[in-house]
């Protein structure tokens, strides 16, 4: 059985980003949750709602805060909570502005490791990449919306997370949950914002997923699959777990498409996890069928390794006609996507994460699309 996870707080976040050379309303909006809001409910899907608060449930926020400094800087995550209010304090913006980073950091000759600046102003550069990732007022409270459904999601497939009268229950009988996570995360790299991801909610959902293991005394080292098929290279998931074999990372994305210096096929992970980063670069514009052809090596990669959890960070920014990038991918090439990625590993509870996708009067149908592959198979 395959569930879907919202929460109203995703929808809070709405900002500006610098494109180009124009500032413009961020085209990761809350318009497109609600278009997939709508063409689910009016679909056979049930939605099920889970409304998280940091102020009423403070035992829920530090697990998932616990959970989420295993891949993401103390630092860095006490920035996304303060930055806003630490700017309207200090007069830099209005009460409806935004937090836009002017200077950014840059690697030194000196071999001493970079400080964040003193200055209230310029730590938003420290702690981003690129000028689509501003902070606005309720940017924070949808940022751990977020992080928390995927946390909801691995709870859904475990049951052993956390225990406590409000946890979402789990079930037998589901294998798949859909997060309708709103921001995305597999741009976050764990001490920067960009692309706009703020939190990993990828490599927030390994954590919790080892955390479930390790409280059920199994495996805490059980071997997860992350399949990224967003155009866009999930640069921030490779580099939290470049490192670990544990996790293999496997992304079909844009070549030579944003973020511009990771993806390359010689970007194999270090160490013990080499040959457990895999990017398969494909041109923009190319045919489902190459895409295809990728995409079956993916399934085979993950096969291979004897994937026990799954993670697919979904974006629907490979549409034909999206303004971000694109392959000659159509609404109903996401039926045969899902259903093929869920033929080849059927039986391993997965967990699909929302990431881009920016046409937004197609993204619905898309949505639904995919998921009618993937439930064909369950």
């Amino acid at each position: 059985m395959l569930a879907i996870l919202y929460d109203p707080d995703c929808l809070l976040h709405e900002t500006v980003e610098i494109l180009g050379s124009k500032l413009i309303p961020a085209l990761e909006s809350p318009a497109r949750l609600e278009a997939i809001l709508k063409a689910l409910r009016l679909s056979e899907h049930d939605v099920r709602t889970v409304q998280f608060s940091s102020s009423t449930d403070e035992e829920r926020f530090t697990q998932l805060l616990s959970l989420t400094s295993q891949t993401h800087k103390h630092d860095y995550l006490a920035h996304l909570q303060t930055v806003y209010d630490e700017w309207l304090s200090a007069g830099l913006i209005e009460r409806e502005g935004h937090v836009l980073p002017e200077c950014f950091y840059l690697p030194t000759s000196t071999g001493k490791p970079m400080r964040p600046p003193k200055d209230t102003f310029a730590r938003a550069g420290y702690y981003a990449f690129d000028m689509s990732s501003g902070i606005m007022s309720e940017s924070y409270r949808a940022i751990v919306a977020s992080a928390n459904l995927a946390c909801e999601g691995v709870d859904m497939l475990t049951g052993d997370y956390r225990k406590r009268a409000t946890s979402t229950p789990a079930s037998s009988d589901v294998d798949t949950v859909f997060a309708l996570c709103r921001p995305p995360g597999h741009h976050c790299d764990g001490r920067r914002a960009g692309g706009y991801c703020y939190i990993n909610n990828a490599a927030l959902a390994v954590s919790a997923w080892r955390a479930s293991n390790a409280g059920a005394n199994a495996d805490v080292n059980a071997k997860v699959g992350i399949l990224d098929i967003d155009f866009h290279h999930g640069n921030g998931t490779q580099e939290i777990f470049y490192s670990d074999p544990d996790v293999l990372y496997v992304s079909i994305h844009g070549e030579d498409e944003f973020p511009y210096y990771t993806g390359a096929e010689d970007e194999r992970g270090l160490g013990v996890a080499q040959g457990t980063n895999v990017n398969l670069p494909l041109k923009v514009g190319s045919s489902i069928e190459e895409y295809t052809e990728k995409l079956d090596y993916a399934l085979t990669k993950l096969v291979e390794y004897e994937t026990e959890f799954l993670v697919v960070s979904l974006g629907f920014d490979t549409y034909h006609s999206d303004p971000l990038g694109g392959f000659q991918i159509h609404t109903e090439d996401y039926e045969s996507i899902a259903k093929k990625t869920r033929q080849s590993l059927k039986g391993v509870p997965a967990l699909i994460l929302l990431e881009g996708g920016y046409v937004i009067e197609d993204l619905g149908n898309n949505v639904l699309s995919f998921l009618k592959g993937w439930k064909s198979v369950i």
